[in-house]
């Protein structure tokens, strides 16, 4: 008897259905060279080939699968500002000189995402019109009044609500407050990757899809590439797999552990209820242990996302519980349909924060974005290209680290269905206790 039908997590997704088209791209079927080399077709690696195409660069791109297939053409499309530490933490983590030049760029990332899109006319669906992130107790309330008072110092702009200004920016009630970035927003992210390889092949980089690498390693002074079907000479390699990486660089993957996300999206709402529900279009962050989010898409349809089980298959009882999440935040949404289901990895790291790390002369890696991948992915990847193209360590927006591995990392997966059920005992506690 045939089991359950299951969620393609790229497939299925909403993203799929309402994307533009996708430029076409070759498989690598060939020998050939090139300045850099970049694993991963991503928000991360697409803005560094298109950084380095626009600068002179000779790029290849070697995607495994297609355009999209990640997290980037599966993620919520939130770009947010901000990071899980805050600019005080930054700087003592990184020292006064590297910690505020981090800031700063964090402070820049949702302008300079949708700059980006400006600049080169990428059909995306982007919405700039804030993001709301509520507060469930008064202690997390005055943790946002502190994180808005260092931001503000870098001129990064966060607005403090208080109970009734949460509800009518949200549309939902049961909080203390919460914070308001107004210059964060949201995008059609497979749209964005799809866009950005457009306009990165016609500034002349070369991408390849399908094109799954085999094998990495040094050949004299160059790296030499190589898929099933070609192979590339290069003279530096960017990678930027985040949480598909593999074991294709001894240790790396050891750096990451990829947890799940599930995404689902109702049926276009009637105006009456988007009136109700995050009016203006703003996205929003039930900030809790295990968070939930949601925005709008451009044909009104509410996507919400929260935590799934650690397999890359979903039953669609995998969503219950985000619909039921999705039902107490918003009650009006009881009888709505759910047209898409959907989900994919996310990318956590040891100490929360992303990494840019020397895996070795000329092989450098840029990932770990802990959920802030469609913000934070797109400036590692100019990061990237600007380290590739010379900058010196000194001078990049975003300082270079050793990441640590994770112990016993074989056994993730225990690790985070653990995880995940001693938050979600957390976050009920907390409810129970009140706004206290």
């Amino acid at each position: 008897m045939a089991g359950p039908p299951t969620i393609d997590g790229s497939r299925d997704a909403l993203w799929m259905a309402t994307a533009v088209a996708a430029p076409e791209t070759p498989t690598l079927r060939e020998s050939t060279s090139c300045d850099v080399a970049i694993v991963g077709a991503g928000f991360t690696g697409l803005n560094a080939a298109l950084r380095l195409a626009e600068k002179g660069a000779s790029v290849c791109v070697l995607e495994s699968r297609t355009l999209g297939f990640g997290a980037s053409g599966r993620s919520g499309g939130q770009v947010n500002l901000g990071l899980n530490a805050g600019p005080k933490a930054l700087i003592e983590k990184f020292d006064a000189k590297r910690g505020e030049r981090l800031v700063h760029t964090i402070a820049r990332v949702p302008d300079e995402v949708f700059a980006l899109i400006r600049r080169h006319q990428l059909n995306c669906d982007p919405v700039q019109k804030g993001w709301v992130q509520g507060a469930v107790t008064t202690g997390r309330l005055e943790a946002q009044r502190e994180l808005a008072k260092e931001y503000a110092a870098f001129g990064a702009r966060f607005d403090l609500l208080d109970r009734d200004a949460l509800a009518t920016k949200s549309g939902t009630q049961g909080f203390v407050g919460g914070l308001f970035c107004p210059s964060a927003g949201s995008l059609q992210p497979l749209s964005y990757t799809r866009e950005l390889a457009r306009v990165a092949l016609a500034q002349g980089a070369r991408i390849f899809t399908d094109s799954a690498i085999r094998s990495l390693h040094r050949d004299g002074p160059r790296w030499r590439l190589r898929t099933e079907q070609g192979e590339i000479y290069c003279e530096t390699v960017l990678v930027c797999t985040n949480a598909y990486t593999d074991g294709l660089i001894d240790g790396l993957a050891e750096t990451l552990v990829p947890i799940r996300s599930i995404l689902a999206a109702t049926e276009p709402l009637p105006e009456a209820l988007r009136q109700k529900i995050l009016p203006d279009q703003v996205t929003f962050v039930d900030k809790r242990h295990l968070i939930l989010y949601c925005r709008y898409d451009r044909d009104g349809r509410l996507c919400i996302g929260d935590h799934g089980p650690m397999r890359d298959a979903f039953a669609l009882s995998d969503f219950d519980g985000l619909k039921a999440r999705a039902r107490r935040l918003f009650p009006d949404l009881a009888g709505v349909r759910w047209d898409f289901h959907w989900g994919g990895r996310v990318a956590m790291t040891r100490g929360g924060l992303p990494f840019l790390h020397v895996i070795d002369r000329g092989l450098i890696a840029g990932m770990g974005y802990n959920g802030r991948g469609v913000g934070m992915g797109s400036v590692m990847g100019q990061v990237l290209a600007d380290f590739a193209l010379g900058t010196p360590e000194s001078d990049l927006s975003f300082p270079v680290t050793n990441p640590k591995t994770f112990p016993f990392h074989r056994f993730h997966r225990l690790g985070v269905s653990a995880s995940i059920k001693w938050y979600g005992l957390l976050d009920r506690l907390e409810m129970r206790r009140g706004p206290g």
